[in-house]
């Protein structure tokens, strides 16, 4: 891809690690001692029998709602997994089911006994999560379902799914987090894919899962929009520009980013076709490269981290490293509240470049590291 030490920067990635944080249960409480009531008062045992009654009565009633609570069982597992079958295949994407005694390999992490590890985030907050056999639990989320595509995908581009209960409701989170993040933690969100939610939500409910709906229709150009913070001119010194003044220049809009007048065209994976996933594993004819989207698209994601929203591009048959990422951020610059656009790279996401909306601010900041960001020594 054209300037592709700009925004594509390859880096080896950094395996995830947390620190086991074990939750203790409930304590039992002590029974009185049938002797020590004896000695007391016939009024005060008399209490005393009375609020032990009360005690008993509401641990048994306690028994019975964490017993109706349960919303999930083996036939509902079943039914998910029937579901995902046929998800599988409407979207070419081979996902398989993983449970206590057979976990995920993703990217390094093995997911159910990962979560003792306590290193979940959705929606950029730190969760809880465990797997539940019946849905009920003391976790955030208590997961009775994972799926994953990363034993057949072979890239980095695979996708978690974590099908849960929280607070009750069903939930469909989603990771395609490949590397450690600066905060440790593993970020998901819920799923935009309404018919997983649906589907789920129903089956939850002792329902049928319907496929009507499961077939992948491919985006088009025009349907991924960069975020609307990142829209505009940027200007960003670089020593090794060749640029007038070594002022890089990106404009971004659209599905577009164009640096010093080479656009890389912005694509999601959705729209790789079953012959480029093949040659992303490894196992396709590289000579059925299209040339044009090797040398002009890049594919993308979204995540927040620390409050930031960000964009990754990487290449769009690259299958290793870990591509460029853009952010933007409020700074005061010269007593002027102005965004300031940051191009990072590396398992570290360490930034490499720093773009304002000015070239006069460029030129002012060329020299400037934010202590903030997370800056190689």
């Amino acid at each position: 891809m054209k300037k592709q030490g700009v925004l594509f920067g390859a880096a080896a990635l950094l395996l995830l690690a947390g620190c086991s944080q074990k939750v203790e249960g409930p304590k039992s409480t002590a029974k009185s001692s049938s002797t020590s009531q004896q000695v007391k008062t016939s009024k005060k045992a008399k209490k005393t029998t009375t609020s032990s009654a009360k005690k008993v009565s509401r641990k048994q009633v306690t028994q019975t709602s964490s017993s109706d609570k349960a919303v999930w069982s083996s036939a509902k597992s079943q039914a998910l997994k029937s579901y995902m079958a046929n998800f599988s295949q409407s979207m070419n994407q081979q996902y398989a089911d993983y449970q206590p005694g057979n976990e995920t390999h993703f990217f390094g992490l093995n997911y159910p006994s990962y979560f003792k590890e306590d290193k979940l985030a959705v929606d950029d907050q730190h969760v809880t999560a465990d797997w539940s056999a019946d849905g009920t639990g003391s976790s955030d989320y208590n997961v009775v379902g994972i799926y994953s595509d990363s034993a057949a995908a072979h890239d980095m581009s695979a996708h978690l799914y974590l099908f849960t209960i929280h607070d009750g409701q069903p939930v469909v989170l989603i990771t395609e987090q490949n590397q450690g993040m600066p905060d440790g933690l593993v970020h998901f969100k819920e799923t935009a894919n309404t018919d997983l939610k649906q589907n789920f939500t129903q089956i939850v409910g002792g329902g049928s899962a319907t496929t009507a709906n499961t077939t992948k229709t491919p985006s088009s150009t025009a349907n991924y929009q960069v975020p609307s913070e990142l829209v505009g001119t940027w200007y960003g010194y670089s020593e090794y520009s060749k640029q007038p003044e070594q002022i890089d220049t990106l404009e971004i809009a659209g599905n577009k980013l164009t640096l010093n007048g080479e656009t890389t065209e912005l694509h999601q994976d959705s729209e790789r076709t079953s012959q480029e996933r093949e040659l992303l594993s490894g196992k396709g004819d590289p000579n059925q490269i299209d040339k044009n989207k090797m040398d002009n698209w890049g594919v993308i994601k979204e995540f927040d981290v620390e409050g930031r929203h960000w964009l990754n591009v990487r290449g769009w048959y690259q299958s290793a490293g870990d591509g460029s990422y853009y952010g933007v951020k409020s700074r005061n610059i010269d007593g002027e509240t102005m965004p300031v656009l940051t191009i990072a790279g590396g398992a570290g996401m360490w930034p490499s470049q720093y773009l304002y909306p000015t070239k006069a601010a460029a030129l002012s900041m060329k020299d400037t590291k934010f202590d903030d960001e997370h800056n190689q020594e």
